[in-house]
């Protein structure tokens, strides 16, 4: 097992890993710290919770467009890409107002 110190929106948190999990975590860390800075710079948002979570939405939604579809009619249907990109357009709108 190995320690990680990740770094979300300006803390750290120490994870003990296995050495295959070090790379994806570090990564995801690394795609969440960009969606904050990304967000930093779009909107005028400086609370960090705030940051992390509309960061944490924004992901979560755009990894969700990216899975596999189930079958039709299935109650665990992926959204299509309009309406992930119509949930888009309203987050980045409710960080506007």
């Amino acid at each position: 097992m190995e320690t990680l110190d990740v770094k979300l929106g300006g803390r750290s948190y120490p994870l003990t890993l296995s050495p295959e999990e070090v790379d994806v975590v570090r990564a995801a860390a690394e795609a969440v710290e960009a969606q904050i800075a990304q967000l930093k710079s779009q909107y005028a948002i400086t609370d960090r919770i705030d940051l992390m979570a509309m960061a944490a939405l924004q992901i979560a939604v755009q990894a969700q467009s990216n899975a596999p579809q189930p079958a039709k009619g299935s109650a665990d249907a992926a959204w299509s890409g309009a309406e992930v990109e119509d949930l888009l357009q309203r987050i980045q709108k409710a960080l506007e107002g």
